[in-house]
């Protein structure tokens, strides 16, 4: 039976929180750099960029987002697969009564 319906586990909840983790000094180290940088504007000059924007590529939340992701494609997987076996089966009911 588990052929025909594959039983899809839940990715587990992750409750991470950093233990250093200061949302106030953030704030702050990020206001402090605005104001060291000219006028407010951005670090670049003349199209070119200084080493400080830098972005990372993975950013707070992105395995949470990447998660979700890979969840609805599983779910998406397992409906499909119901669904054509339902019709597999009503076929063959269908092919042995008329």
């Amino acid at each position: 039976m588990s052929v025909l319906f594959p039983k899809v586990n839940k990715m587990p909840e992750w409750d991470y929180r950093p233990i250093y983790y200061d949302p106030e000094k953030e704030k702050r180290e990020k206001r402090r750099q605005q104001l060291h940088n000219k006028d407010g504007q951005d670090n670049k000059t003349n199209g070119e960029t200084k080493d400080n924007d830098y972005q990372p590529a993975l950013h707070r939340g992105s395995f949470r987002e990447a998660r979700k992701n890979t969840a609805t494609g599983a779910r998406r997987t397992s409906k499909l697969a119901f669904w054509i076996t339902l019709l597999l089966l009503l076929l063959f009911c269908f092919y042995f009564l008329f």
